[in-house]
């Protein structure tokens, strides 16, 4: 039963998963960041639809992964390529809602209520982290829903807010004087807004554990970029996903790297 559990659970991550990719292309498109070829009717604004002709695509063609390996990483209608980032979201989606889950069950919250905001704030990470690994922009709206929520669970799940309020205040004026000292180059105003969200969602002293993972995983990865030719040192690269890579992982096993940084220390 287990396991047949969980794989409903990877299954339904990997259809939410799809719904990231399409709400990707269609922010961006909003956000004029890419011009379709093909004027955009209401009826295809409620139907899947070719990202490059436009024509309507058939129900195999939109079963998550699955469409992507069968087509060979391309449009059936157009031939056209596919971003590999289409199944490499899904798959993440997937694994992360089962850990979500896993998540829940040991910590005594498997409830409705629980479940779904759980599952809310992680499709919104998902797509902000999506987003701003490929335009480099962090959405205010998923941002603005994002402080919403944390701002809410605080409200009605701890006894004392002031503490959470403050790491969100503090949070975001550290990296808004990132922001301001390099003239927007180091740290955009995305981020400095989804700080708020992180100093609410986490509270102290998580939001420094996750502030800490962030820059040390985004130092490490703009150092391979540069060893492998790949960027080099002026070149700007999106630090958002690295902030949600850190608050996932905090949200998740904060509690267990807090332990394991006091032994060590």
């Amino acid at each position: 039963m287990k396991l047949l559990v969980g794989i409903i659970i990877f299954i339904l991550g990997l259809c939410f998963g799809s719904f990231v990719n399409m709400l990707v292309y269609r922010t961006a498109l909003r956000y004029k960041l890419i011009k379709s070829q093909f004027l955009i009717s209401n009826d295809q604004k409620k139907r899947s639809f070719c990202d490059y002709c436009g024509k309507q695509l058939k129900w195999y063609e939109n079963i998550p992964v699955f469409s992507w390996l069968f087509l060979r990483g391309k449009t059936r209608c157009c031939n056209k390529k596919l971003p590999v980032s289409y199944p490499i979201v899904e798959i993440l989606m997937g694994i992360l809602f089962i850990i979500n889950f896993q998540f829940l069950i040991s910590n005594d919250k498997l409830n409705w209520f629980s479940i779904l905001l759980s599952l809310i704030i992680i499709v919104l990470l998902v797509f902000s982290a999506t987003f701003d690994w490929k335009y480099m922009i962090l959405p205010d709206f998923a941002t603005i829903i994002l402080i919403i929520i944390s701002f809410l669970g605080v409200l009605f799940d701890e006894p004392n807010i002031i503490p959470y309020l403050l790491s969100a205040v503090i949070s975001a004026v550290f990296l808004l004087a990132i922001n301001l000292a390099t003239k927007g180059k180091g740290m955009g105003m995305g981020d400095v807004k989804f700080a708020l969200f992180m100093g609410l969602f986490l509270g102290f002293p998580k939001i420094i554990l996750a502030f800490y993972l962030a820059f040390i995983l985004g130092a490490i990865y703009g150092i391979l970029l540069i060893l492998f030719r790949k960027a080099n040192k002026k070149s700007q690269v999106p630090f958002g996903p690295f902030l949600i890579l850190g608050t996932i992982l905090v949200w998740m096993i904060g509690d267990k790297l807090l332990i394991l940084l006091y032994s060590i220390l």
